[in-house]
């Protein structure tokens, strides 16, 4: 019986695909950095989801690449409101001066924190997402996020499904999808 499964382990082999979660973080990662940023903080999803495994790892890497020191990621929920809780937290240190969130929706939350605080984004924090909710582009000011084709995964999983039906070689249909960067206005240097 063909299938073909959404994950991005690579256990599933030539049944697998996905988008490059890693990359996609280490593009939002290396956007902090080029931007003069040092002191980043990565507000990772649940542990027990792949993705968040995985952008976690993206962030962590291109850190380590690039030389600069890093805390331990904050696992967070994937909501809003979790996203706001940890930002008043942080605010209470301000020892940093960018977030890279693992999706858009606890970006929303930590943008909803900085405002709270009466501080500025991006002039005293830069915020990064992941994903590109349709509604990303309209926060205020707008976020700088990784964007995932999820159309181009629904037409490679069919093309596959229907490649593997027709005896087709899996591997063609394989090649992982690479986000893309959309840089917006919740993201400039550090003011300091």
């Amino acid at each position: 019986m063909p299938y073909v499964t959404l994950q991005s382990t690579g256990r599933l082999g030539e049944h697998a695909l996905s988008v490059d979660q890693i990359h996609g973080a280490r593009l939002a990662t290396r956007h902090l950095i080029d931007l003069g940023h040092r002191r980043i903080f990565h507000l990772a999803g649940p542990q027990d989801w792949i993705e968040a495994e995985a952008r976690m790892r993206g962030f962590l890497e291109e850190m380590g690449a690039m030389d600069v020191p890093t805390t331990a990621p904050i696992l967070g929920d994937w909501t809003a409101d979790f996203g706001y809780h940890a930002g008043r937290e942080l605010l209470r240190q301000r020892d940093f001066t960018a977030i890279f969130s693992s999706n858009d929706q606890m970006a929303l939350g930590i943008m909803h924190a900085v405002r709270d605080a009466g501080l500025d984004i991006p002039r005293d924090v830069s915020i990064v997402g992941f994903d590109d909710i349709p509604e990303a582009a309209h926060f205020w000011p707008p976020l700088t996020t990784v964007r995932q084709d999820f159309a181009e995964l629904g037409r490679r999983c069919i093309a596959l499904l229907l490649g593997t039906i027709a005896g087709e070689d899996p591997e063609k249909f394989r090649a992982s999808i690479i986000p893309e960067l959309i840089v917006r206005g919740s993201t400039g240097p550090p003011a300091f």
